[in-house]
């Protein structure tokens, strides 16, 4: 039995639209399935059929994080998602035992047995799997090497009735119209929405931006047996520790290799100079894992780290049936790997938000549900946004977009703290890794039980604490 038999007359009729296919797209999509008759998938690039970078993602080959909540929400939208990424070479990683993380100069203290694994793959396989999961799906048409240009809208100009493509195929030809009762743009940090939505007489969104001024090099290594760690962190700190560096295994036996720099540090995207970049880092640690390891690409570099949000949730006026998602709402710096998780996540929401509107408005009506998903995106957007702007905002001093809230700047202060402590406090560190992977707030960590441990301390120093039997409770929602 089809999942359409159990909607209703009208809705098995009605016809959505995804503009890009991206992990946000392709989750979206899969949740369009569960409300419409029929969706269509558009992406400008040809997608392949094995796990490969594309033109369309320029940051493709840079390391990218699944974080747990996400791979959570992927696996509630895709059942066995998990096992299909482990099937095809995800590595498995727990964050106590096979993470070597250095925060301020300081390594931790030692491994523990962490409540948390997560998965470690390239953003191709992730995408692979997801569109091969996809692809095939009865009710589901993807067009490929399409572009759209625009939004249809109905005569009074306050309704979206579909989009204007280009075959990106055939310079020249005719553009495209395709009608659809429900249009989500997911193209991603470009997205051209906020033109779209101004030549249609709609106030754009207003926007902010906070940048730190990152920079990426990474390359690819041949993982060299015989170490303690999966992975090994060295991050980046404000004010002056500018650079940091990432090693995430793969599949295929890969190492990710990935050198970051912040506030204009950025690495240099050369073989002499990546190697250098390597060996100035705080701890000798990185080089040497690499020094002896086979590299198997080139050094690539990526420079559009901003984080951006535009305001849809606060625009006078909605154009209905169609909302914005993913990054074309929000662009994180990739540092903080937050990105897909917050999308899956997103993703969910609108699942709950088109649930809602039925059991609201009645059947068929979509009136409404553009401003209030877009308000409800935000609320799921806000922790990580607030964890990476304010990390970022260390980095700005100097500039218009630096933390002038002193309650912030309180709250910047004890996460120093925190990173400072956990490593030498599994139990802090435990309550730390559950905020990085998004499955609590980062108040969680103002908690009693992880305030007391921070607070008393001594910064920088080891912490007199008996480390706690593995694996480590963890903290109460």
């Amino acid at each position: 039995m089809t999942s359409n038999q159990f909607m209703n007359p009208v809705e098995n009729t009605r016809h959505a639209v995804v503009i890009g296919g991206s992990v946000g797209g392709m989750a979206v999509a899969q949740v369009l399935l569960r409300h419409f008759g029929r969706v269509t998938l558009v992406e400008r690039d040809r997608l392949p059929d094995s796990p490969q970078p594309r033109k369309g993602v320029p940051q493709g080959r840079q390391p990218h994080a699944l974080m747990l909540r996400g791979l959570h929400a992927l696996e509630q939208l895709f059942p066995g998602f998990r096992q299909d990424l482990i099937d095809g070479g995800a590595v498995v990683a727990n964050m106590g035992a096979d993470l070597a993380f250095n925060a301020f100069g300081r390594w931790r203290r030692g491994p523990y047995n962490s409540a948390l694994s997560g998965l470690c793959a390239s953003r191709p396989l992730i995408e692979f799997t997801l569109f091969r999961r996809l692809a095939n799906h009865p009710r589901l048409s993807v067009l490929q090497a399409h572009e759209a240009i625009g939004l249809l809208a109905d005569v009074a100009g306050k309704r979206a009735t579909g989009v204007r493509l280009r075959d990106r195929g055939a310079p020249g030809a005719e553009e495209i119209h395709i009608e659809a009762d429900f249009v989500v743009d997911a193209s991603g940090r470009e997205s051209k929405a906020p033109e779209w939505l101004k030549t249609l007489g709609y106030a754009p969104p207003a926007e902010t931006v906070v940048t730190a001024d990152p920079g990426y090099s990474n390359r690819y290594y041949e993982a060299a047996p015989g170490q303690a760690w999966k992975m090994m962190y060295i991050m980046p700190a404000a004010p002056d520790k500018r650079r940091g560096a990432l090693i995430m295994p793969m599949e295929g036996g890969l190492w990710q290799v990935c050198m970051i720099g912040m506030d204009g540090e950025h690495p240099p995207v050369d073989e002499t100079g990546f190697m250098d970049y390597a060996r100035s880092l705080s701890s000798p640690r990185v080089y040497e894992a690499i020094a002896n390891a086979k590299a198997v690409s080139d050094p690539i570099g990526f420079r559009k780290g901003e984080n951006r949000l535009r305001h849809y949730e606060s625009m006078p006026r909605h154009l209905e049936s169609f909302v914005a998602f993913g990054d074309a709402v929000y662009a994180l710096n990739p540092v903080y790997g937050q990105g897909m998780s917050v999308a899956a996540a997103g993703a969910l929401e609108l699942d709950a938000c088109l649930r809602g509107q039925r059991a609201w408005r009645g059947t068929g009506s979509l009136d409404g549900l553009a401003a209030r998903f877009q308000k409800k995106l935000l609320g799921v957007l806000m922790p990580a946004w607030m964890m990476a702007t304010g990390e970022d905002r260390r980095w700005a001093g100097r500039s218009a977009s630096a933390e002038t809230n002193p309650m912030v700047r309180l709250l910047q202060k004890y996460m120093t703290r925190v990173l400072s402590v956990q490593a030498d406090d599994n139990i802090v560190a435990e309550g730390f890794f559950y905020v990085q992977q998004m499955l609590r707030s980062p108040f969680s960590l103002l908690h009693p039980r992880i305030l007391f441990r921070v607070l008393r301390a001594r910064a920088g120093a080891p912490s007199a604490a008996k480390a706690p039997t593995s694996p480590v409770t963890p903290i109460p929602a």
